[in-house]
């Protein structure tokens, strides 16, 4: 088939015309390996292996264009090319290339990863791993040597002055759970729960009197006072307390 004309498409990349009218994109890396500005012909097979060949380039160009916006792992990026519709062989000649050129390397992917999770977000060294094997990483590989100390006490003194409202054991219950869902390790901070202290007395009084005012009208002693203990002890209050406020209001 004979190569009617050349027209270019973008920066490197152009369309060709065969001689039964067919078009056909390729890039010009292709064009000038093949040699195809000075044979101005080719015949079926070789176009079809000329195609696959543009493929893969084209699926290196979009791997290229992906990373520029941030590092990447592995599966990243084959999970973007699947995504683009390229087949297995072009993905793994553009993770292999990418590899050789060093614009793909897991490991430190991972390292920044770790640091922007560190720094930048409230995430625990859990989290980060698990994070880390869905995106591809082998969890041999991880590893997190960051000091947490110090993020920790911010983060617990930031929550507890969030939730200055609840009594120390429902304070230290939320405390607990959202350093949990942010992937610390217990052993990581359970150390520090046991020094946080709210203000208990003060705190159980306006939520029995709060109380009181909700469920006076609905109920009569004892239920009533049945229903402020069970509501205080939800709140988190010691027996101690629940007895002290309800017997000192008694008397009052």
């Amino acid at each position: 088939m004979k190569i009617i004309c050349y027209r270019k498409i973008q920066n490197n990349e152009y369309e060709l015309t065969l001689e039964d009218n067919k078009r056909v994109n390729l890039y010009d890396d292709i064009i000038i390996k093949h040699e195809l500005l000075l044979k101005k012909e080719i015949d079926s097979n070789s176009l079809k292996l000329i195609v696959n060949e543009n493929n893969q380039l084209e699926a290196y160009y979009l791997a290229l264009k992906y990373l520029s916006r941030k590092m990447r792992s592995v599966l990243e990026i084959d999970n973007y090319l699947k995504k683009q519709n390229f087949n297995k062989i072009s993905r793994d000649f553009t993770i292999n290339k990418l590899q050789k050129e060093k614009y793909l390397d897991d490991i430190k992917f991972m390292e920044s990863y770790i640091n922007d999770q560190y720094n930048l977000t409230n995430n625990g060294p859990e989290r980060i791993k698990q994070n880390l094997i869905k995106l591809g990483i082998k969890e041999k590989d991880i590893i997190i040597n960051k000091e947490y100390d110090s993020k920790l006490d911010n983060l617990i003194k930031k929550k507890s002055k969030a939730n200055h409202k609840l009594s120390t054991k429902a304070l230290k219950t939320n405390i607990y759970n959202y350093l949990i869902s942010l992937g610390y390790p217990r052993e990581t901070f359970i150390d520090k729960l046991d020094i946080i202290s709210a203000s208990d007395a003060s705190l159980i009084k306006k939520d029995y009197n709060k109380l009181l005012r909700k469920f006076s009208n609905k109920y009569k002693k004892p239920k009533l006072d049945l229903i402020l203990r069970q509501k205080l002890y939800q709140k988190g209050y010691s027996n101690q307390l629940i007895n002290d406020i309800i017997k000192n209001e008694e008397e009052v």
